[in-house]
């Protein structure tokens, strides 16, 4: 992968973590949110040494 599939790829990954974020606001469900923000970075600090 090059730098600029990199800089897609994380920009993606932001612009979907905004959405998600925008829509937890407009809903009110941003408790459901940020619970499950944390299930997914448990995992992956899980895998960590």
């Amino acid at each position: 992968m090059n730098k600029d599939e990199k800089r897609i790829i994380g920009l993606l990954i932001l612009l979907l973590g905004l959405t998600t974020l925008t829509a937890g606001l407009i809903t009110n469900q941003i408790g459901y949110i940020i619970e499950f923000m944390k299930k997914i970075f448990e995992a992956s600090i899980a895998g960590l040494p």
